[in-house]
């Protein structure tokens, strides 16, 4: 039994590292975050009342480590917490800005909040403040008396970081983004094998590729269809002219091909040596369509189109060991559901010789 355990550890260690993924994935609360304000839009000279929504918060009445800020490139204002609706809502008011504190021009300013057991959290270009020619209202300096210095606190507890559009929908991450760096181990190793049986004329090198191709292209299609849910809640469509899905669309039909291109010869050396040459082409198209192409144009997917991927804002530290415990799984999942296949294939290969 021992040595049973010692040969076959990183399956059970994927297993682990699965059950991790998916448990701490869907149980570890999201971070507090700013839902929205009303209002969106103000001139100056006037003093500012905003209606605050916010997500998983615990707002108290008298709660003196709650505060609010608005926060621009060269002005912050200190907030006044006017009333505390409930755990979630609050109206604060602000000081009146004048027209030389926006350098007469539209600004955006980003809305912070921190209390203690929420830490800081905030809305990016939550208020747009606009110029006009008013003279400034009267306003009472006593009222607004605080202190405008923002040090960061921390937040209690272990959470998933709040991001605006994501929400709830970021815990996909472990889910949709470990599902196609499996597709693309699996489809490497395919590849490779592709490689070795032009080599060496071995058919075991043959079945291996097919296998492995066929594991990678159903974590491709899972992988297509988390992403789907995902664009649907974050893009408002599940399928949009993004060149990422686009590419990711095309080379999934690249490798049907693979094994409609399979199924039409009947010349086992014949459909082996075609479909070796047709398979390595493939990965390299594949690759260019989801990496390359996607690199040299708009797109919408982190990591593209000069957008930043894995970085600070988008994975931060409690995510990172999840993310890369689910990575590891479902690769040693598809990599044990390839080699099981492959093990079949060899089988069946065997009772056709009898």
């Amino acid at each position: 039994m021992l040595g049973f355990l010692k040969k076959q550890w990183w399956k059970w260690t994927s297993i682990v590292l699965l059950s991790f993924a998916f448990l701490s994935g869907l149980l570890i609360p999201l971070g507090s975050g700013i839902i929205s304000i009303s209002p969106e839009n103000i001139s100056v000279n006037n003093i500012i009342e905003l209606q605050i929504s916010a997500y998983n918060t615990q707002f108290v009445t008298g709660d003196t480590s709650l505060k609010f800020f608005l926060k621009s490139d060269k002005t912050v204002l200190c907030g006044n917490v006017a009333s505390i609706n409930n755990a979630t809502e609050a109206t604060v008011t602000f000081p009146a800005l004048d027209n030389e504190q926006i350098n007469h021009k539209k600004t955006y300013f980003t809305l912070i909040a921190q209390n203690e057991k929420n830490g800081t959290f905030l809305l990016r270009k939550a208020l747009l403040v606009q110029p006009n020619k008013q003279e400034i209202a009267n306003v009472s300096e006593e009222k607004f008396n605080c202190n405008t210095e923002i040090k960061p606190i921390l937040a209690k507890g272990l959470t998933f970081p709040y991001r605006e559009i994501l929400y709830e929908t970021i815990r996909n991450l472990f889910f949709h983004v470990p599902m196609w760096f499996s597709m693309i181990l699996l489809l490497l190793i395919a590849f490779i094998a592709n490689i070795k049986f032009l080599g060496s004329n071995n058919s075991l090198y043959d079945t291996i590729a097919a296998s492995f191709a066929s594991v990678g292209l159903f974590f491709g299609t899972l992988g297509i269809l988390t992403g789907m849910q995902w664009a649907n809640f974050t893009w408002g469509a599940p399928w949009i002219n993004d060149p990422k899905l686009n590419g990711a669309a095309v080379g999934m039909l690249i490798y049907l091909a693979y094994f409609v291109l399979r199924g039409s010869l009947e010349n086992e050396q014949t459909r082996a040596r075609v479909s070796a040459v047709y398979g390595i082409f493939a990965f390299v198209i594949f690759i260019v369509f989801i990496f390359v192409l996607p690199r040299l144009s708009d797109s919408l997917h982190p990591g593209s189109g000069g957008n930043p991927g894995f970085n600070t804002y988008d994975l931060d530290n409690t995510m990172r060991p999840v993310f890369y415990s689910a990575v590891l799984g479902f690769s040693g999942i598809g990599y044990w559901m390839a080699s099981i296949l492959v093990r079949y294939h060899l089988i069946q290969q065997q009772n056709d010789l009898v």
